[in-house]
């Protein structure tokens, strides 16, 4: 086209140089698009082509919007829709209304955005353009979402799924995904087709992973957003670097996070996009909390209290009011903690109960849609059993005659086939008995030798003679006090693991005591070469919950033996337990040398020491779930920014189980 635009003149010349924008700003070359569409509103003025100039003012507000001012393109899209309607050009006239209305969603006016996406559908309706209803409402599904009325939002998606439209599938995924689904937000992202969307769907995929504390699949959906841009600006690549940076927080690397979310934030301001300013000041202000720079922490809090104050953004006020609590606090200023506190209460208690009506309001729709299908399938059932007897009674009166002559004989057949057939299920159901009776005695069986094994390695005889030396060590050093302590922990752990392996299941509390008492006694022999935590979530009740005993130590033992202890400055251990869709989740976590390293140094050393309960324990663990196909232990090498690995994770999934 560009080839072609000298030799043009007249309308033919505007129109070119209207689909030349169009072109640049679908590749996302901004400046080159907003070039030719202000060349073609000024040449349409001059030649009166109103249906040019109106082209060129809507590709100048598809232009504001992709570079977020959206102020800018709500002025443009205005232009456009006067000038389409005078002229009759309905499909154009209903485009303008669809990005007006979201010129106008970004601006938080979701009011006003739904009205102009009414405006568009009614226009798409007259036209029977349905991909233009179905995008329409898809649209309309996002918006509602994001201001929380989830219950129309989901109206929403049914009806842009009823015109096939595939953007249907990304609002019910973000629809879940906002009331805490995350695994069938990810089965919704999947089922999308078409590269129309693959952009948008790496920053949601990615932010389902973020929110299942899932870092490093988060981390590579946001790097494949920006390794697939083509000529990125700066301000392309800012949200996934305040997303990157978001992770990167998480997982404690503060100078990464402090250096995406700075970029991120600088763009933004560029181009006054305050709903991602008040995120990125977010994001930033607990940056700085967690490196102890208090003050550059306190002063994003402000500027976020006060630009999230001015638009009414109630979720980012709290957040606000939060982290100056923490940082007030921190300092001592009780003062003024005190009164970030009580708003911030106050305001949290308001949202969550907004919230929480919202996703009930929700689940209540998804249900009655439930109900609803399962009545029609039940209909449709009934209808075609119906049918199947009035053919079978059909079928009957035809071959009436031919009965009567067969009666006897086919009533001699018929008996002795029932008499076969009987004897034949009697004795199918007997050896099924049997069957099932030699598989449960084996497993049985199994799970008893499995118990011993356990029993044999978990205390096995580096972790005895090494205490035993330890002991000895006190002694001749004469610290009484200290091999007193050791042997007394040390004894008490051996009779803890004697009672347990006695019971095919013990209460929670009691594995997490003697997993305890087993990493101070490493702890203890190591001179504090490591230091550990286990946390417990608020929703696990370690008293009732049930596990079989000797199922965590395995995996601890390996992880200072073989990714702390061979670190040279000190290691970290971390222990999560938490209850996720009927499963009991026990993560194990730690900072050492990862696994790969471990390896090359245990081929090197005659002595290294190896926990030979780890395959036994994985296999108990497999057991609990039954003829269930579940992965019951997974296992992830962690990785730093830099590509190097920073330690190993473990994850433990067992079945909830009481007493």
């Amino acid at each position: 086209m560009n080839n072609v635009l000298p030799a043009l003149r007249g309308n033919a010349r505007i129109d070119c140089l209207c689909d030349l924008s169009e072109v640049y700003r679908y590749l996302g070359t901004f400046d080159s698009s907003a070039s030719f569409a202000l060349r073609a509103a000024k040449e349409s003025e001059m030649l009166q082509y109103e249906f040019g100039k109106a082209e060129a003012y809507y590709n100048l507000g598809y232009i504001d919007y992709e570079t977020s001012d959206f102020a800018g393109s709500e002025a443009s899209c205005h232009l456009a829709i006067e000038i389409f309607g005078k002229n009759g050009s309905e499909r154009q006239l209903a485009r303008a209304y669809s990005l007006l209305g979201l010129a106008i969603w970004a601006q938080s006016k979701f009011d006003r955005a739904n009205e102009a996406f009414e405006q568009a559908n009614a226009l798409f309706t007259q036209l029977g353009d349905s991909a233009g209803i179905g995008e329409t409402y898809t649209r309309m599904a996002l918006a509602e979402g994001e201001r929380g009325n989830y219950e129309k939002s989901f109206e929403y998606c049914l009806k842009a799924l009823s015109f096939k439209s595939m953007g249907a599938l990304i609002a019910l995924g973000q629809l879940h995904a906002d009331v805490g689904d995350y695994e069938t937000a990810l089965k919704y992202y999947d089922s999308v087709k078409g590269d129309n969307y693959r952009m948008q769907l790496y920053l949601r995929v990615g932010e389902v992973y973020f929110l299942k504390n899932q870092y490093d699949s988060s981390i590579h959906f946001y790097r494949m957003y920006i390794a697939e841009q083509i000529n990125p600006s700066r301000y392309a690549l800012s949200k996934p670097h305040v997303l990157l940076g978001s992770v990167y927080l998480s997982m404690k690397s503060y100078d990464s996070a402090l250096y995406y979310i700075q970029s991120a934030l600088s763009e933004f301001r560029a181009v006054n996009n305050r709903n991602w300013i008040m995120r990125s000041l977010l994001a930033l202000g607990r940056t700085y909390k967690e490196i102890g720079n208090l003050k550059a922490a306190a002063a994003s809090a402000q500027e976020l209290l006060t630009t999230s104050t001015e638009y009414g953004a109630r979720q980012y006020i709290r957040d606000a009011r939060h982290l100056l609590f923490q940082l007030a606090d921190a300092v001592g200023d009780k003062t003024k903690a005190y009164i970030h506190l009580k708003e911030y209460t106050s305001l949290n208690n308001a949202i969550d109960i907004e919230v929480s009506a919202r996703k009930l309001a929700f689940f209540n729709a998804t249900n009655e849609r439930e109900q609803s299908q399962l009545k029609i399938a039940l209909l449709a059932n009934e209808q075609q059993l119906q049918q199947q007897e009035l053919d079978r009674s059909m079928q009957q009166n035809r071959f009436l005659f031919a009965s009567i002559l067969g009666l006897a004989l086919v009533g001699i057949v018929l008996v002795m086939n029932i008499l076969l057939k009987k004897r034949n299920e009697t004795n199918l159901r007997k050896l099924a008995e049997n069957e099932l009776q030699i598989q449960k005695l084996e497993s049985s069986r199994q799970l008893s030798e499995l118990e011993m094994q356990v029993l044999r390695t978990q205390m096995n005889p580096h972790f005895i003679f090494n205490s035993l030396n330890s002991i000895n060590r006190f002694i001749l050093q004469n610290n009484k006090a200290q091999a007193t302590e050791y042997l007394t922990q040390f004894s008490r752990l051996v009779r803890m693991i004697l009672q347990d392996s006695k019971n095919k299941s013990i209460p929670l509390q009691r594995e997490l005591d003697s997993l305890e008492l087993y990493l101070s006694l490493e702890a203890l022999r190591f001179d504090n070469h490591f230091s550990y935590k286990i946390t417990i979530g608020d929703d696990v009740d370690v008293s009732v919950l049930k596990v079989p005993p000797l199922i965590v130590q395995p995996y601890a033992e390996n992880a200072v033996w073989h990714g702390l202890m061979n670190k040279k400055e000190g290691g970290h251990l971390r222990i999560d337990v938490a209850t996720e869709n009927q499963f009991l989740v026990i993560k194990i976590s730690d900072d050492g040398i990862g696994r790969k390293r471990a390896a090359n140094l245990a081929g090197q050393s005659d002595t290294g020491h190896k926990s030979m309960g780890l395959d036994i324990t994985s296999q108990r663990i497999a057991m609990t779930h039954g003829e269930m196909q579940v992965q019951s232990v997974i296992i992830n090498d962690l990785v730093g920014p830099d590509g190097d690995p920073c330690g190993t994770e473990v994850i433990l999934k067992l079945p909830v189980a009481y007493d």
